[in-house]
């Protein structure tokens, strides 16, 4: 007689509840937001900044776009570093 073998691939353990580290360092944090000028792509960016601003206080400081195929002009590049702990930089569609 053939046997048939189930596999569980569930672990069974405790859960984890450690927080990320590296997610509570942005805890206040300054955030730019840099997007492209493609459809929706500053929308999505500052949803994002938004919810971290509510899940960790995250400061909204510089909201710019720029080309989609360029390079950032230096005085937004010069902005953004006096302005931001870091930069979200994207686009969407």
């Amino acid at each position: 007689m053939n046997k048939v073998q189930i596999l569980n691939p569930t672990k069974s353990g405790p859960t984890q509840e450690e927080s990320n580290s590296e997610i509570l360092e942005l805890r206040e944090s300054r955030a730019g937001i840099l997007a492209n000028q493609k459809q929706h792509a500053s929308l999505v960016m500052e949803a994002i900044v938004d919810q971290l601003s509510l899940d960790y206080g995250v400061i909204k400081t510089v909201v710019s776009s720029k080309i989609t195929n360029g390079p950032t002009p230096k005085e937004l590049e010069k902005e953004l570093v006096d302005n931001c702990d870091w930069v979200i930089l994207g686009s969407a569609d």
